[in-house]
């Protein structure tokens, strides 16, 4: 008889498997089962790189708004499209009707999105789905502009994943007055929406990201001042920092991105004209540290000056991923190296044709990047 695989050297070839032989191996014995699904061997999975693992683009489409930032109750029709990423995103192609959203946010292997108003949750490698329930708001008043946007967060110490909402209302006719409250989820059996106090008013503008456990995003107050807000994933507590004074929340060419460690914005709006972005870091006790990135001259014709830029993401290897604003034909993503100031074009060949496709009009669509983050996480809630 075969000796015994010792449980340390099993953990080690497990955790070098593709994700659907892990699936299949839970059938092996209660014992293989148990460990495959325990948060040790996913968070273990998480860390370990392999190379059989892809590259993965999700971009949704969208036939109307109704899952934007918009608090809306009708119907809607929407298709999660995964690829790979090979040099020109042209194979492994997977469609899934009725995933995604305008406002992905990723995480961990996870994928955040919003229907009709509710938070639900996606891992592509598992092809799970939770919805959670439905918030009861306390500020929802008629006549007046209702949004909300969601974040997801992690706490690297407790090892929890949790869902905030933050849920404004303003009046149409005065934009002046913003009146916000705030709710997180905490991803566990038995979870419920729970209200947070926090006596600054603001809308969001970008679903921001999650570094070290505390989420980062851009907002306005009522007094239309720039700012940053902070949420400490473990503690539960918000806090603001002052924007660079040059930014405006309102522009559409900057976003967080993760730098060193570091959140820092990436404003791109001088990129088209000429080759100027400027990253500004957030260092310690909530100073900004600012760099003039310039590209290189001979890689300008790559960016297309009819079409804004949208910030994705951005790679391990630290590229910032960019994409058109709009539709267009060939679709095509900019990744830009922030250490090398070097600039690269991949065209997608695989996007489909909404009409064909039985996609209403020409849908919004939301993308969003999973570089190297297969999650193999049981979602309870």
């Amino acid at each position: 008889m075969a000796p015994e695989i010792p449980l340390d050297l099993l953990i080690e070839i497990l955790t070098r498997l593709p994700h659907k032989s892990l699936m299949r191996f839970k059938c092996v014995s209660k014992q293989w089962s148990s460990l495959i699904r325990s948060r040790f061997f996913s968070n273990r999975y998480l860390t370990v790189a392999s190379p059989l693992r892809p590259h993965r683009l999700y971009i949704s489409l969208v036939d109307h708004k109704c899952d934007s930032r918009e608090v809306c109750h009708s119907p809607r029709e929407s298709v999660l499209l995964s690829f790979s990423s090979p040099s020109s995103f042209d194979q492994d192609l997977t469609t899934m009707q009725g995933m995604g959203g305008l406002h992905m946010v990723t995480l961990r292997g996870l994928i955040l999105y919003i229907v009709c108003g509710k938070a639900c949750l996606y891992n592509p490698t598992t092809r799970q789905s939770v919805t959670l329930p439905a918030i009861k708001f306390n500020i929802f008043v008629q006549g007046n502009e209702h949004s909300l946007l969601y974040f997801l967060g992690h706490d690297p110490v407790l090892d929890q994943y949790k869902v905030v909402c933050t849920f404004v209302s303003s009046s149409s006719q005065d934009l002046e007055t913003i009146i916000s409250e705030h709710w997180v989820f905490v991803l566990e059996v038995g979870g419920s929406w729970k209200r947070i106090e926090f006596d600054q008013p603001h809308t969001p503008t970008r679903s921001g990201l999650c570094i070290g456990g505390v989420i980062y995003y851009l907002a306005f107050t009522s007094m239309f001042q720039d700012i940053v807000v902070t949420f400490d994933v473990r503690s539960e507590e918000f806090n603001i920092i002052q924007a660079p004074l040059v930014l405006s929340a309102y522009v559409d060419s900057l976003d967080f991105i993760e730098y060193g460690g570091k959140p820092a914005i990436f404003y791109h709006t001088s990129l088209k004209e000429n080759g100027l972005v400027d990253l500004w870091v957030l260092e310690n006790a909530g100073n900004w540290s600012r760099t003039v990135l310039s590209l290189q001259p001979c890689q300008l014709h790559l960016v297309d000056n009819d079409i804004p830029l949208t910030l994705v993401d951005t790679t391990q290897n630290g590229e910032v991923v960019l994409v058109p604003s709009d539709l267009c034909s060939p679709f095509y993503i900019l990744y830009y190296d922030i250490q090398k100031n070097h600039l690269r074009k991949v065209e997608i060949q695989a996007m489909p044709d909404h009409k064909k496709d039985g996609i209403k009009g020409i849908p919004d669509f939301g993308f969003k990047l999973m570089d190297k983050s297969e999650s193999i996480i049981h979602l309870e809630t």
